[in-house]
């Protein structure tokens, strides 16, 4: 992969979690398009990256993801329409730590045009170490901006989880059981005094602990259903609330951006 490869990759790079907290995009059709974008960078398909991030922001049109696009334009040699989606970008108002590499990214492709004169049939891509023709594609569409719909599936409520509640339920069952059978096992108990034979007694004694024993599994396998059933409760509902988090936080660059790897130098 070619150092402009690499720069490329890291500054359009975001940060994903797929059964964890905090997705980029809030649209899982955006979300998957722009992970295409992510492998086409590394790939040094930039066509393709150029086409999964548009594909992207017409689902979802978030500011930010005008930035990796321009990267994509500017790194296939279409210069002219990098400059107007790093234009688009900086008139989004973003971070200056985003904002300074963007500036000067469309610097060096106005630069590039200015030298070429508006050049027709190819386009220079300028590197840190070497130059590199690159034919130029024909020309992108104005992208249109879809809005923006909230259809991502809502998270039933814990209190609601179906295996919660059954554990919870059998268990609560299961010490009620469990204390009955040792209520009966204590009064079982009492009557072995008033008893007249001494294997009266016996037979009294023997079974309240019968009913003492089988009390005491009851209660221990009910509490631990009981338990069992809070825990699945406790899950549920920290799955449920990372769910809600569209951006994780950064403090360098505050939520709006979070997730997006800005380097200096391409």
């Amino acid at each position: 992969m070619t150092f402009l490869a690499l720069s490329t990759l890291r500054m359009a790079s975001v940060v994903l979690a797929l059964a964890a907290p905090g997705q980029l995009l809030s649209n899982p059709e955006a979300q998957a398009k722009f992970q295409e974008a992510q492998q086409a960078f590394r790939n040094e398909d930039y066509d393709a990256a150029a086409a999964a991030v548009e594909a992207a922001f017409i689902i979802e049109p978030q500011p930010m993801l005008l930035y990796p696009w321009a990267q994509a334009e500017r790194s296939r040699g279409n210069c002219a329409a990098a400059v107007e989606l790093y234009q688009r970008f900086l008139d989004s108002d973003p971070p200056e730590a985003a904002a300074t590499p963007a500036r000067e990214n469309m610097e060096r492709c106005q630069e590039q045009l200015a030298a070429e004169g508006g050049g027709e049939d190819e386009e220079i891509i300028e590197d840190d170490e070497d130059d590199e023709l690159v034919e130029e594609p024909e020309p992108e569409p104005e992208p249109v901006a879809a809005p923006v719909t909230d259809d991502q599936p809502k998270a039933k409520a814990w209190y609601k989880d179906p295996l919660g509640g059954v554990l919870v339920g059998v268990g609560v069952a299961g010490v009620g059981a469990g204390a009955a059978l040792m209520g009966l096992a204590s009064s079982k108990a009492g009557k072995a005094v008033d008893q007249d034979t001494h294997q009266g007694y016996i037979d009294e004694q023997d079974g309240a602990t019968k009913l003492r024993n089988g009390g005491a599994i009851a209660l221990s396998i009910g509490g631990a259903l009981v338990l069992g059933g809070v825990v699945r409760y406790v899950l549920v509902a920290k799955k449920n609330e990372q769910g809600k988090t569209a951006w994780q936080m950064t403090p360098q660059l505050g939520p709006r951006w979070a997730g997006v790897t800005v380097g200096r130098r391409f």
